[in-house]
């Protein structure tokens, strides 16, 4: 449970995921980072920023360009170095068995929607929005 309430603190999306971000920073590639913080990073690049500057539309908005590059050089900086990865046999034939064994795709689909709800659109702006530390 001590595990789990430190992982639901790092995780918290508050403050634009400052903590989870913090941590992130502190260790050492390779890993695998949470990739929503960075699609949500983009999406507010890409729907808050002009494409062209206001100023001349003739001109490219480069630092919204810049930006986007600033986050994907981020998420590459984290594939630059191998894993080291052992294959575990066990764990391996579990998750092949549990993927044979669905039988029915549309039961599967309706316990995901069971365990994590569809947002409206309003309702997921407005927690982005949350989370981001906008509101």
């Amino acid at each position: 449970m001590t595990t789990l309430d430190n992982l639901k603190k790092i995780m918290d999306g508050n403050k634009n995921f400052s903590s989870y971000r913090e941590q992130l920073h502190s260790v050492n590639p390779p890993c695998v980072p949470f990739l929503g913080v960075y699609l949500t990073d983009l999406t507010f690049i890409e729907d808050g920023n002009p494409n062209r500057l206001k100023n001349n539309e003739k001109l490219i908005n480069f630092s919204k360009q810049s930006t986007t590059a600033d986050v994907i050089r981020e998420i590459q900086q984290y594939q630059n170095q191998a894993y080291c990865l052992q294959p575990v046999t066990e764990i391996q034939l579990f998750l092949k068995e549990s993927l044979q064994n669905i039988e029915d795709d549309d039961d599967m689909y309706k316990m995901s929607l069971y365990i994590e709800p569809k947002e409206r659109e309003d309702e997921k702006i407005t927690r982005l929005l949350f989370e981001s530390g906008f509101l």
